[in-house]
């Protein structure tokens, strides 16, 4: 309930969390959605305040600098939840200084921020937040905290997210990722992203559902993300950034089963899909998996 309410308040300030991730579409972390179409791009920047890139396959010349104001905002208010959450842990102006980093931190780090062609891209929200999570691990690590921790901050926080959304509504944007037309458009994205145009961004390969294992799969090849971190310095932080892919399936009801990330070193995601039935991962199941190991 506490972090319920840590998130809550930071989207009452900047409405980051739901407006600019969950609003994006049937996803996790990971970017296990459907591609946005140019329509859907389109209405989702107007939501959520930033400038729309047009559907290119590259971003508009400034596309993180000419939104710089929306993103430090968006990004001040996960900070106030985070500050919430470390003052649980350490003293409150440790908490508060910390904080206070990765602001500064995300602020250095936004230009650099690979380039995905702007809010047409499916995975633009995602390689925003893996540039959160490398902010605030950055000014973690500083104050003796590990990944761990930093891992766990944005789960708890996520899971405050999706807890907050009606059961009813969550289910419906579940439901949304088993339709024909949003299977047709990530099979077309997944034999799209095979040219590799942009170099930061997801490779993909649709795997279609047999109707009794799976209904939905698709592997991924390349990870944004894991790519993102490693090139930061950071890439212990990965295997905890993809946990939430568990949490966002569960609250929709999409039934995600998955052995295998990049993040852990393995050669790929193997993300399957069945409606309806039990997400049995979670933070408790997964982390004993890969702690210890060396990271992708």
């Amino acid at each position: 309930m506490l972090h319920h309410c840590i998130t809550a308040q930071a989207r009452e300030s900047t409405g980051v969390s739901r407006r600019f991730i969950l609003q994006a579409g049937v996803t996790g972390l990971c970017a296990c959605f459907f591609p946005w179409p140019a329509v859907a791009a389109s209405k989702a920047a107007k939501a959520s305040g930033l400038a729309a890139a047009p559907p290119a396959p590259s971003a508009p010349v400034g596309f993180y600098m000419e939104n710089k104001a929306k993103f430090l905002a968006d990004f001040k208010g996960i900070c106030a939840g985070a500050e919430k959450w470390m003052a649980a842990r350490v003293s409150e102006p440790v908490a508060k200084a910390t904080a206070d980093d990765a602001v500064r931190r995300f602020e250095s780090l936004l230009p650099g921020l690979p380039d995905l062609g702007g809010l047409a891209n499916r995975n633009q929200p995602f390689i925003t937040m893996a540039g959160w999570l490398t902010a605030l691990y950055q000014a973690m690590r500083e104050k003796g905290l590990a990944a761990k921790d930093a891992g766990r901050l944005l789960y708890d926080l996520y899971a405050a997210d999706w807890a907050s959304i009606p059961p009813q509504k969550a289910h419906a944007m579940g439901a949304a990722l088993f339709s024909p037309a949003a299977q047709a458009s990530l099979k077309e994205w997944a034999e799209t992203s095979q040219q590799k145009l942009l170099p930061g961004d997801w490779v993909g390969k649709f795997i279609p559902g047999d109707g009794k294992a799976f209904d939905l799969g698709y592997d991924y090849t390349e990870c944004g993300a894991v790519k993102y971190f490693k090139a930061q310095g950071v890439a212990e932080v990965a295997p905890y950034y993809c946990l939430n892919d568990f949490l966002a399936s569960r609250a929709q009801g999409t039934g995600l089963a998955r052995q295998h990330t990049i993040a852990q070193g393995d050669a790929l995601c193997d993300f399957r899909y069945k409606q309806g039935r039990a997400v049995t991962q979670d933070w408790n199941t997964e982390t004993p998996r890969f702690e210890g190991k060396k990271p992708a």
